[in-house]
């Protein structure tokens, strides 16, 4: 066997961690901007800075889905409304599996 090649195993291990260090960064991606988006909101800022027109922009196709719920257009607290806060509830819930999971040895 030759020292520069990899074996399949090796090769089936970096795979993974790649798809594992992707999901992770899509996934703090949406948690930033949801988390941007709800200070935005609760703070009232107005959506005729660039900056904020920008955030909303982005983070509006995360929050859309939860949109078609009645009662969904219905500011909570600030500008906040329900599907915003719920986007950022389920997006943070997501995580809580794996901590209950605890760290097998």
């Amino acid at each position: 066997m030759h020292q520069g090649r990899v074996s399949r195993r090796a090769a089936q291990v970096a795979r993974s961690q790649l798809a594992v260090r992707l999901g992770l960064g899509v996934y703090a991606a949406l948690c930033t901007a949801m988390l941007l988006r709800c200070v935005v909101l609760l703070l009232q800022w107005p959506a005729s800075v660039w900056s904020v027109k920008t955030i909303l922009t982005l983070s509006a196709p995360i929050v859309s889905p939860l949109g078609m719920v009645p009662a969904a257009s219905k500011p909570i607290v600030g500008s906040a409304t329900l599907a915003d806060l719920t986007a950022a509830i389920v997006l943070i819930a997501l995580t809580l599996p794996l901590f209950g999971r605890g760290i097998r040895g």
